[in-house]
C-alpha cells in the first residue's frame, strides 16, 4: 500500500475531501460534534421540526444548538485517576513495524 492509497479504495486526497465535507455538514455526526450540536440535523429536518411544533419558543428549545450535548458531560474522575488511566493506556499501545 502506497502513501497515496488507503486500502486501494480511496486516495488521501479523497479522504481529506470527505472529512472536510462531513466536518462542514451538521447533518453528519462529525459536523454536529464540531458545531457543538446535541444531535446531527439537516436543514429540512429542522424545518420539519419547527413546522410540527406550533409553539415557536418550544421549537427553539429543541434545536440541536440549544440543547446540552450529552457527550460534553464533565468527567467525575480526579486528575490522578485520569493520569493513571492515560499511563495505562499508553503502556498498552504497541506499534508494530
Amino acid at each position: 500500500m502506497g502513501l497515496s492509497d488507503l486500502g486501494g479504495a480511496l486516495s488521501w486526497g479523497e479522504a481529506l475531501s470527505l472529512i472536510e465535507r462531513a466536518a462542514g455538514d451538521p447533518s453528519t455526526a462529525l459536523g454536529a460534534e464540531l458545531a457543538g450540536w446535541a444531535y446531527p440535523a439537516s436543514t429540512p429536518v429542522l424545518i420539519g421540526l419547527v413546522a410540527q411544533i406550533s409553539n415557536p419558543k418550544a421549537s427553539k428549545r429543541l434545536m440541536p444548538w440549544a440543547l446540552t450535548n450529552p457527550r460534553s458531560k464533565k468527567s467525575d474522575a480526579t486528575a490522578e485517576e485520569i493520569a493513571a488511566a492515560t499511563a495505562e493506556l499508553e503502556d498498552g499501545i504497541v506499534f508494530a513495524s
